[in-house]
């Protein structure tokens, strides 16, 4: 997990990567795997999508995890300073299945200028921590939003 990234919002997102990708970390940084974004909430990830609070690195020699539990999982098409319309489906998706958010929330490019030229055709993915509302069955499966 990198340092907090600029709270004023005035730096965007690459400089804030390029910064990440640049500082020391322990153990060393292997770019061959994702840099995602984390946000405290989902509630900061609706109001700024493009300012995660820290960057943090998918290597899995890196010494911190995420915690286990139950996500919502959203996905999106575009360029780094793109979200398109997934904070507000996430959060459609989750009233509509009386789900609340609780907790932090990780995005991670998944495909990115490394293996695509056109950035339109960049893969976000977003996990946002959740819990139910309701109960419901052992066996029961969730819809595709």
């Amino acid at each position: 997990m990198g340092d907090t990234t600029d709270p004023s919002g005035q730096t965007d997102y690459l400089d804030e990567y390029i910064r990440f990708c640049n500082t020391p970390h322990v153990p060393k940084l292997n770019l061959s795997y994702p840099i995602g974004g984390y946000f405290e909430s989902m509630a900061a990830f609706i109001k700024k999508p493009t300012h995660p609070a820290r960057l943090f690195s998918l290597d899995p020699k890196g010494n911190e995890r995420k915690e286990a539990g139950l996500y919502l999982i959203g996905h999106s098409r575009g360029n780094y300073e793109e979200k398109n319309d997934l904070p507000e489906r996430m959060a459609a998706f989750a009233k509509k299945n009386d789900l609340l958010f609780d907790g932090p929330v990780y995005s991670v490019l998944l495909i990115d200028e490394i293996s695509e030229i056109n950035p339109e055709n960049y893969l976000l993915r977003v996990f946002a921590s959740i819990r139910e509302t309701r109960h419901l069955p052992p066996n029961h499966q969730y819809r595709r939003a």
